[in-house]
């Protein structure tokens, strides 16, 4: 009869089954965290970097002044386009970001006020100057952006975003407007051939800006809006209240003075000269 030794040397050595993930369990210790996951979702630390790598990107993005006007596209604008995208529909990464304490709104909010400011920045540098081009300049780059998310039907096209982005807009059109074009009511109404003198030359200024189709639309229907009537109305209480021997008294008087005398529009002829602005 063999002896149990050599019963034992004969066989195969046993092999060890492997732990499974309930046998780890029943062995850890009480309290004791759980195995960190090799792949997966990634950490609650790792996203909040993510979101500083994109607005450090946005930040970064090199806008060549020299040769830049105001319908050049800021390289920014795909960079936000991107960083919106990796954040649609990630819910666990919003949830991660949000749970941090430095996050009180959404990822994409912080994105548009990062961009917006390097826009800002940017324009300052280039419009040196000139005054209401870099609000056109900062428009155009938000109409672009508002087209590439209705052209690729981005799923985070919600309708706060593209709000916040209106709301832009009117904001920068308000700046315009308060630069360019409200100054000349008031001069309107207390010295018409004043007011045609800087209308023109203002007019003359802005023929060539180069504006996007839409935005080229609402600026022009705007400003006649806000100037033609006014003119119009001015023109109106000038005739009222000038007998015909006061008009040939004014009009020998800036002749003997040396002064051009000022062409009389009609609202009309304003209005054609407003239709021609952002040809570019």
């Amino acid at each position: 009869m063999r002896s149990d030794a050599a019963t034992d040397a004969g066989r195969s050595p046993r092999r060890r089954r492997p732990a499974t993930k309930a046998r780890f369990s029943a062995r850890r210790p009480q309290g004791a965290a759980s195995p960190r996951p090799l792949l997966g979702r990634p950490s609650r630390a790792v996203v909040p970097r993510n979101l500083h790598k994109m607005e450090k990107a946005l930040r970064g993005a090199f806008l060549d002044i020299r040769s830049s006007n105001e319908f050049t596209i800021h390289p920014a604008n795909g960079l936000l386009m991107h960083a919106l995208q990796s954040f649609s529909g990630n819910t666990y990464m919003l949830q991660s970001i949000l749970a941090n304490g430095d996050y009180t709104t959404e990822p994409y909010c912080r994105l548009l006020q990062c961009w917006a400011s390097e826009l800002e920045k940017d324009a300052e540098m280039m419009c040196q100057g000139e005054k209401g081009r870099k609000y056109i300049f900062l428009m155009n780059n938000i109409y672009d952006v508002l087209q590439m998310i209705r052209r690729q039907g981005a799923t985070f096209a919600n309708v706060e975003l593209v709000s916040k982005l209106n709301s832009l807009i009117q904001r920068y059109k308000k700046s315009y407007f308060d630069q360019c074009w409200v100054p000349l009511t008031s001069t309107c109404r207390l010295n018409l051939d004043k007011f045609t003198a800087e209308f023109l030359a203002t007019c003359d200024n802005q023929r060539t800006w180069k504006v996007t189709a839409q935005l080229r639309y609402e600026l022009r229907q705007e400003i006649v809006d806000l100037t033609v009537p006014l003119y119009e109305l001015s023109l109106s209480a000038l005739h009222a209240n000038q007998s015909w021997f006061s008009a040939v008294l004014c009009s020998f008087k800036r002749v003997t003075a040396g002064k051009k005398k000022q062409k009389r529009y009609t609202g009309e002829e304003l209005a054609q000269k407003i239709r021609g602005l952002f040809e570019g």
